[in-house]
């Protein structure tokens, strides 16, 4: 079995570059690995000698991306990189490549051969497109992607031996598309278990404290979250919302700017020991592949409110509880029953830290690497 790794963002430099490592990790373990391609890299344990970066032009093009609200520059990055790779790929057995990355390179991979997997982190292109475009608009906003981003990686899709993808939301999505299911190869994510951890008790005396943590605006249901603590009324109690704020969304969620309780703590590169001072964590997003941030809650002993579009492996009434998209009655009942609860706070915590161990980075990686080998035999 040998593999080509392709991901046109900065491997192991955090989002999916980190979720690329653990699995690219787990492929170098089982001596897979033949060549990683990426825009560039920060250091890991993969040996500098099976990595090519396209380096520099990469990373000043994300870059500029950042200030680039039309997603335009997101599209030309994506478009730069597939080209390098295209030119780039060595003999292997399989190219594995991240959508939206890969559509030359893939026919150059089929042209040679290889077998070819297009992960997918989130929902269907198209199926994404129309959730938030609805989304936006229900808040008097406008969802932008290039209709040329979307074209390519639906080509993409069509054209690959298989579809990888995360959670059973997402596979829902591909299905609603009429996407062939035995296309389909669903491995779920996972966490560092040794990281993410329960912390020491707390003080008999503290508030109440819920935390968000993630990208604080419209995709991520926060506005709903706002509203049902607005109708909590709740005094002696916190909810902190970590990450930072989507640019379009500030004029909106200035409106709930005086709740009484509410944190914006911004962006936490370690936010670690902010999951450990939480009693609760809660993310209310209207659409994911399978969010990192609710396996780290669960790995910290959190119970998870979320809903079924977060992806979890979050069990309603196991773990947590899962809640519909948009339901701001249905977020405050849940919260108001955890806080009035410590019993139940505690029994769905335990039971969240052991769910969380159940989904391991090793686990993800060694599963992956055994559906890809049955993939190519």
């Amino acid at each position: 079995m040998r593999m080509v790794y392709s991901i046109g963002a900065r491997f192991a430099g955090g989002g999916i570059g980190t979720t690329a490592l653990h699995a690219v990790q787990a492929f170098h373990r089982h001596r897979m690995l033949v060549r990683l391609l990426c825009g560039s890299y920060a250091p890991s344990e993969i040996p500098a000698g099976k990595i090519r970066s396209l380096g520099l032009p990469s990373r000043g093009l994300r870059r500029l991306a950042t200030f680039d609200a039309s997603g335009w520059l997101w599209y030309a990055d994506s478009v730069l990189f597939d080209a390098w790779a295209a030119q780039h790929l060595e003999p292997a057995n399989l190219f594995h490549v991240w959508g939206n990355y890969g559509l030359h390179s893939l026919r150059r991979a089929k042209a040679l051969g290889m077998r070819t997997i297009v992960q997918r982190a989130s929902t269907h292109p198209l199926y994404q497109a129309r959730l938030l475009r609805t989304e936006y608009a229900r808040w008097g906003l406008v969802f932008r992607i290039p209709w040329r981003s979307l074209r390519r990686a639906v080509t993409e899709q069509q054209e690959a031996d298989r579809i990888l993808i995360p959670s059973d939301f997402v596979r829902r999505s591909f299905l609603a598309e009429g996407f062939p299911e035995e296309r389909l190869l669903q491995v779920p994510f996972g966490v560092d278990t040794a990281h993410y951890r329960p912390g020491p008790e707390f003080p008999a005396e503290h508030p109440f404290r819920v935390l968000f943590v993630g990208q604080v605006g419209i995709r991520k249901g926060v506005p709903y979250l706002l509203e049902a603590w607005r109708q909590l009324r709740w005094r002696g109690a916190e909810l902190w919302l970590v990450g930072p704020v989507e640019a379009g969304s500030r004029p909106l969620l200035a409106r709930w700017r005086d709740l009484p309780g509410v944190r914006m703590m911004g962006y936490a590169r370690h936010p670690l020991s902010l999951y450990q001072q939480a009693d609760v964590f809660v993310f209310p997003t209207i659409e994911e592949g399978s969010a990192l941030v609710t396996y780290e809650a669960l790995a910290c002993g959190l119970p998870v409110v979320t809903t079924p579009n977060a992806g979890s492996v979050v069990r309603d009434g196991s773990e947590g509880f899962i809640v519909p998209i948009r339901d701001v009655d249905a977020l405050a009942t849940r919260l108001e029953r955890l806080r009035a609860d410590e019993q139940l706070r505690r029994e769905l915590g335990q039971a969240a830290r052991r769910r969380a161990e159940a989904f391991t980075w090793d686990r993800h990686g060694d599963q992956l690497a055994s559906r890809l080998q049955g993939l190519v035999r």
